[in-house]
């Protein structure tokens, strides 16, 4: 069979020919050659080409991963445009001193042969952190890694774990949904489900949990000899518990201190009535209104504004000058709810914060509207900040601005208006007799608006819970270089492709090379001679062979060998793996393909949105000043932009 490899290896052509039923796996694009002898020599000497048995670390190895990550951030600096993985791959192919230099001079020579369409549409930002799952692993954590799975799907074979693991970069959060589906497919855990209670997908696994000591805390982890994997499997596993327990002791511990609160109250003949649902409530849970001091409960305050907010009350219950809610008794009473107490009624609840939150959003917008200044909105929040408007007084006084030195045609346009300056000014003297503050007025207006072009459009939200960054012509988010309504559809489409890519390729656990079979049977040999199957990822290797990775040897028995006189039933007899059998990867695929849509979608902020195959773009052409002319619209102010824009400097902070 052919397989299409998404990283290329070399590999040196076998001595002796195998079986005509043994496939191998080459890569659809051959590997970018550099002339020069240096890049040679290195590759020959390169102990993690595919094939070498160098590449695999001992454990009495130097772990060089923080050498070659350091080497892995300045090439993400450099390349901001290329996919991390691209350039995880090919520091790898590289060793000594000369590995970074040898990298950035291959990228600026074949950037597109090595990345093969793994680019970044938008680029990265320039101080976008590239996350741990990223990194090159430390030998420890890729230990504790394959200790933690192996514990917990003991049922699938170790090949097939190392393969996952492979193929995620040995990260134990992205590696363990793919085990799940795996075992769920093994007749090994069909069998035992019977006899064990089905635990759910998020919970804690039985064999990571330490059985030898009692914790009041509540349960705890192994120690996996890897702090970062300990800190990935807490946050992992521990802290949403722990967050959600407190948060219900938090709720149960409310609920009771507000029992026995209305408990002593009756006792003590405390109560209030409130003036609105006419309950009894203690005195924690009354206000007053501001000027009657009728008593209302919170809970009558909590509902009236959830009506205003989400319902049809706002104009009648709340006090936009005051920023909280009028008085509930009747509608002659012209008091207010402290807006402190409002706020404790609505933080009662789970969603408070939330509802809270767009309370004040809506009155800061009826503010905002009522302002009548020129505001500049963020469009993935409510956030909003006063445009700065540049007018004749504010470009008299405030602008600063300087003759622009002439360069090329300027220099023609300056040496043409001082031919006709007599000219000019004989005609021109009369009116500036006349109408002096015209002319000022009409030299000022062109400053300003050549500051009002020369701003920047790049809005830097300053709410805490945003602080994006977007444009303020075409509202979309400000990726540098920006380009006004780019193509998103291209986008969305590499996220895509790459996404339903990586849902159905295979990495060879040996040497790091990703393929995708497009043929044949399902026992794949990949170019360093590793063989796996394609269903489990379990190591099989040659018949009669024995390998370094657990399970090899089986070959071709590693598939069912019994008759079926309907092609493609599952045997009776056995359960091996198939040897033609297919995978459903068009469902896999278009499940990636859909969740890295929406994923898409979510953090660009067209969510909702449709046509985004209609690219934006002026089909008039281009609005120049000669075409202006030509439809007729010339005017007195702007010709005197256009000669302002060439002549002229203006300062912006």
């Amino acid at each position: 069979m052919w397989l299409y490899a998404s990283s290329s290896k070399r590999a040196a052509k076998p001595s002796t020919s195998t079986s005509t039923s043994t496939h191998r796996a080459s890569s659809s694009t051959a590997r970018p050659t550099s002339p020069g002898s240096t890049l040679s020599e290195v590759l020959r000497k390169n102990p993690f080409r595919a094939g070498s048995k160098e590449s695999l670390t001992g454990a009495g190895e130097e772990d060089v991963s923080a050498s070659l990550n350091k080497d892995l951030l300045i090439l993400a600096e450099f390349f901001p445009d290329v996919k991390v993985e691209v350039l995880r791959e090919l520091l790898a192919r590289f060793d000594g001193d000369s590995r970074l230099p040898i990298c950035i001079e291959q990228l600026y020579k074949y950037k597109a042969e090595w990345a093969k369409g793994r680019f970044h549409v938008p680029p990265r930002e320039i101080d976008e952190p590239i996350s741990a799952e990223d990194l090159f692993r430390a030998r420890d954590y890729i230990d504790a890694v394959k200790w933690a799975v192996g514990r917990e799907f003991n049922a699938l074979s170790k090949s097939a774990v190392d393969a996952v693991l492979a193929e995620v970069n040995f990260s134990y959060t992205h590696a363990r949904p793919i085990l799940q589906g795996l075992a769920s497919k093994s007749w090994k855990v069909a069998f035992t489900s019977i006899f064990r209670k089905k635990r759910a997908q998020d919970e804690t696994p039985f064999s990571l949990l330490d059985k030898t000591r009692a914790d009041p805390g509540g349960p705890r982890l192994i120690a996996s000899g890897s702090q970062e994997l300990d800190s990935e499997l807490s946050a992992l596993f521990m802290h949403p518990v722990r967050a959600q327990g407190s948060k219900d002791q938090e709720t149960i511990d409310f609920e009771l201190a507000q029992t026995l609160n209305l408990q002593e109250a009756e006792e003590a003949g405390a109560l209030f009535e409130c003036q609105v649902c006419y309950n009894d409530i203690p005195f924690e849970d009354a206000t007053v209104c501001t000027q009657s001091e009728h008593t209302i409960c919170l809970d009558c305050v909590r509902r009236t504004l959830h009506e205003a907010l989400f319902g049809q009350g706002w104009a009648k219950s709340v006090d936009m000058e005051h920023g909280t809610l009028k008085c509930l008794t009747t509608d002659t009473c012209d008091g207010r709810i402290s807006q402190e107490l409002a706020r404790q009624a609505v933080f009662r609840e789970k969603s408070g914060a939330e509802t809270w939150a767009q309370f004040e959003d809506r009155l800061a917008q009826y503010n905002l509207q009522q302002s009548g200044l020129p505001i500049h909105h963020c469009p993935f929040c409510s956030y909003a900040e006063a445009e700065q408007v540049y007018n004749r007084d504010s470009a008299a006084d405030k602008l600063i601005w300087r003759v622009r030195k002439p360069t090329g045609i300027d220099t023609f346009t300056l040496l043409l208006l001082l031919e006709l300056l007599p000219s000019l000014i004989f005609v021109l003297i009369p009116f500036m007799i006349l109408f002096p503050g015209y002319f000022i007025a009409t030299f000022h207006t062109a400053l300003a608006h050549l500051a009002l072009e020369k701003r920047t459009t790049r809005f830097v939200c300053r709410r805490p819970g945003c602080s994006r960054k977007s444009c303020l012509k075409c509202l979309k988010a400000w990726h540098n270089p920006h380009v006004c309504h780019e193509p998103l559809i291209v986008s969305l489409r590499t996220t895509v492709e790459a996404a339903r890519t990586a849902a159905v390729k295979r990495t060879c656990p040996r040497c790091g090379t990703s393929f995708v079979k497009s043929s044949g049977c399902n026992k794949l040999t990949c170019v360093c001679g590793y063989s796996m199957c394609y269903l489990c990822r379990k190591n099989i290797g040659k018949a009669g062979s024995s390998s370094n990775f657990e399970g090899g040897g089986e070959g071709y028995r590693h598939f069912c060998e019994h008759f079926r006189p309907t092609a493609g039933t599952k045997c009776t007899e056995c359960d091996k793996c198939d040897l033609y059998r297919a995978e459903d990867e068009d469902a896999e695929v278009r499940r990636a393909g859909e969740e890295a849509e929406r994923l898409w979608r979510e953090r660009e902020g067209m969510v909702g949105v449709k046509g985004l195959e209609d690219a934006v773009g002026n089909v008039a052409g281009e609005d120049t000043l000669w075409r202006r002319f030509w439809d007729g619209r010339w005017t007195v102010q702007g010709v005197v932009d256009a000669v302002v824009e060439r002549c002229v400097v203006v300062e912006i902070d």
